[in-house]
């Protein structure tokens, strides 16, 4: 006697996954989306799911992980299955820290130049860029799942911290920053950041929702069609300005959770730092206000000559 769909898909969930017969799960996971043009969520994520466990056992751990990310998304209010996916990335660093250059290949020489000042430093980074164009030449730089352009500012920052959170550990802090500007302090920045990671926090220079300028991504967008519309979502509370600011293991963790759950959220965002804000306000957390840049030892002006310090 054949199964119905909810039988076959309650069938997968439950046959437990081994080496031996994963390769027949992978094949039922693939049927059934073939015999079905419309799975509801609450079933789909079971397939999803399912191909993440597959994944493990055979040692695939960036899989499972891809896997489990889209499980999540499906339902994004199933505990267990949010669990299931930190597991999966669960791990401890033994770096503090980390400044993520967000940078692309069109500005690879700033990028180099401030991850030479970092190096200098002895502060620990990499170099950010999207995934579609050529990698920029540095040992420390990674290409992370997002286009190398402006308008996937967001999409790309947070693919970095993402990368952190579920590479490195769940205990790092990091430090975002825009690829222009110059370390001039790194015995501040290092103070700093060990500061800011002991409290847990989110800090950054506030800006206000409400003298931003909406069409600040006109001119800049590789989709011409953006280049005329205008930013439409609300002001909640002043958020970190973009050129830098600081999420400690706690914020960032919040930050990468709420986007693997929610990924509409990008939808119609053009600027990474609101977003990151706006994500700090669903997750309850306030903002450590600081006064500028420099108290990150950084500065955007080239009025300071850097010191190894």
């Amino acid at each position: 006697m054949s199964l119905d769909f909810n039988q076959r898909v309650t069938a997968l969930l439950h046959t437990p996954t081994t080496l031996i017969n994963a390769h027949h799960l992978l094949q039922e996971c693939t049927q059934i989306e073939l015999d079905n043009l419309y799975i509801p969520s609450g079933f789909l994520w079971a397939i999803e799911y399912k191909r993440s466990q597959i994944c493990k056992v055979r040692g695939d751990t960036p899989g499972a992980i891809r896997h489990a990310r889209k499980a999540v998304a499906l339902v994004p209010y199933n505990n267990d299955v949010l669990a299931e996916y930190q597991s999966l990335v669960r791990k401890s660093a033994a770096i503090r820290n980390i400044a993520l250059i967000i940078s692309c290949k069109k500005y690879e020489a700033k990028a180099l130049q401030l991850a030479q000042q970092y190096d200098d430093a002895n502060i620990d980074y990499l170099i950010i860029s999207g995934q579609d164009t050529l990698p920029i030449h540095h040992p420390r730089a990674i290409q992370v799942e997002a286009p190398d352009n402006y308008e996937s500012l967001p999409r790309k920052t947070v693919a970095a911290c993402t990368w952190v959170f579920e590479n490195l550990g769940d205990n790092v802090g990091v430090l975002k920053v825009d690829d222009d500007q110059t370390l001039f302090d790194p015995a501040r920045a290092r103070l700093v950041l060990e500061q800011l990671r002991q409290m847990d926090v989110y800090a950054g220079v506030p800006v206000s929702g409400t003298t931003h300028d909406r069409n600040w991504h006109w001119n800049k967008c590789q989709d011409p069609a953006l280049n005329s519309r205008s930013y439409g979502k609300p002001f909640h509370r002043p958020w970190a300005m973009g050129g830098a600011y600081y999420l400690g293991p706690g914020p960032l963790g919040k930050l990468v959770v709420a986007m693997t759950r929610f990924p509409g959220l990008y939808d119609g965002e053009y600027y990474e730092d609101k977003l990151v804000g706006d994500m700090m306000v669903l997750e309850q957390v306030e903002l450590q206000n600081l006064s500028g840049y420099e108290d990150f030892g950084l500065s955007l002006t080239e009025q300071h000559r850097f010191n190894p310090g």
